[in-house]
């Protein structure tokens, strides 16, 4: 049985854990192979992934939560890996969940049978269906979206953000429960009005690889107003960032903070009806993380939002080249039905490449420095910068990548050197 209270999985293989006696015992569920380790529990709530699978036909890409009937197994026949569900909390996967909306329970007994490999067994069968319809003939009203799924990344271009956030909206202000750990159920209403009020960024492959390369050594950041390119906004980047693989980030006001939500992409690997489901009731983005800040908030380098504030940093020091997206006429057509403004979607790029030593690194006249024979690249990092009344604050900002030494010097060749942008590229937004 899976603990009542604080669902506990293993730092190693993100699995969800079950519980043997009292005081309870971390296992590992008895289908899911392993390397043989030992289970190393850690609260669900701190950890950005869990791989769960679906409860119902043991998809790997659950996404709802279901609370039915209290159905306890120990095993199915002769073969213990049949055995996955547990307690009253059923994870769903799509497939699952469009079948079970449309009242067709035996298909999801069948889809179960087939994934186990016991379609030719009527007694396997007999057994989960008897499983499954006690869970279902006792199910609650409601379901909670699954936000710790390690879906494939979907790619996002600019033209689509428009209908994206709109999905995004159209959810928060829907009747499907969050995970009660975001800890931003009560401020939905307050989060999709500041989304149909936000700006929408999209961040091509270069810029989005100059903001992860930045991230990576990324100092405490002091939050404020003026270091944000809108007072709410969703910035999304080209491809997942960071090791947490987050696409999207949206910033909210609500009276003296900020609501930041860093999202993954969902519905990679479907078609056909339930990816149609998915995307009517879900949209593109689910939420990961949920931080509520501040003006005058310290974010810590590593926080889970990071990567949004080194972007924003990169944007104030005049590090981007921003543009207007070109927006499909029937989306802009649809807005103007809606009497709503048409939506602003603005490409971020790098405004241009440093490849000799920035100014003020070179010793004033009169200084003694070395006579430099070669060039060398000289790693990018950040510096803090004064600004503000008297220059009396600090800001970081990011040195790009440059070389170091006379202009007419040979470059070391045994430095590895980082093309950060193409002289050529097609318009990421039409890709």
């Amino acid at each position: 049985m899976k603990a009542p209270r604080g669902e506990m999985a293993c730092q190693i293989c993100l699995a969800p854990l079950n519980t043997l006696g009292v005081p309870p015992t971390y296992v590992h569920p008895i289908q899911l192979t392993t390397d043989g380790h030992e289970p190393v529990p850690v609260p669900v709530s701190q950890l950005d992934t869990v791989h769960r699978t679906c409860d119902f036909c043991g998809d790997p890409y659950p996404t709802w939560t279901l609370v039915g009937g209290d159905v306890s197994a120990v095993a199915i026949g002769s073969r213990a890996g049949l055995v996955q569900n547990f307690g009253r909390a059923w994870a769903a996967c799509v497939t699952c969940q469009t079948h079970i909306d449309d009242g067709r329970t035996d298909n999801v007994i069948d889809r179960a049978v087939r994934t186990l490999g016991f379609g030719n067994h009527p007694q396997a069968r007999e057994r989960v269906a008897h499983l499954h319809r006690a869970f279902l003939h006792a199910r609650l009203p409601g379901r909670t979206l699954i936000t710790t799924t390690a879906w494939p990344p979907t790619t996002i271009s600019a033209r689509e953000l428009p209908k994206v956030r709109d999905r995004l909206t159209r959810f928060y202000r829907g009747a499907d429960d969050l995970p009660t750990t975001l800890r931003i159920n009560e401020a939905r209403p307050q989060i999709a009005d500041g989304l149909d009020r936000s700006p929408l960024f999209w961040i091509d492959s270069n810029f989005t690889d100059l903001a992860e390369h930045a991230v990576a050594h990324l100092p405490d950041v002091t939050i404020s107003r003026d270091l944000m390119p809108s007072t709410d906004g969703l910035l999304t980047w080209s491809r997942p960032v960071t090791p947490r693989r987050i696409t999207a980030v949206s910033w909210t006001s609500d009276e003296d903070r900020w609501h930041l939500i860093t999202y993954r992409t969902a519905g990679a690997g479907l078609d056909g009806k339930p990816l149609q489901r998915l995307r009517e009731q879900v949209g593109w983005l689910t939420p990961i993380r949920a931080a509520h800040v501040r003006e005058h908030d310290l974010l810590p380098g590593d926080h889970p939002a990071a990567a949004l504030v080194a972007t924003w940093l990169l944007i104030a020091q005049q590090a981007a080249d921003i543009r207007p997206a070109d927006i499909a006429k029937a989306v802009r057509k649809a807005y103007a039905r809606a009497d709503r403004p048409a939506p602003q979607v603005r490409i971020v790029g790098i405004r241009g490449s440093r490849t000799t030593t920035p100014s003020g690194t070179r010793p004033a006249p009169g200084d003694s420095a070395p006579v430099r024979t070669t060039r060398f690249w000289v790693s990018g990092h950040w510096r803090n910068q004064p600004y503000g009344p008297g220059r009396s604050l600090r800001r970081p900002v990011y040195i790009n990548p440059f070389l170091r030494g006379p202009d007419d010097a040979p470059i070391k060749l045994h430095t590895t050197v980082r093309i950060l942008r193409s002289p050529k590229r097609q318009p990421e937004d039409q890709q």
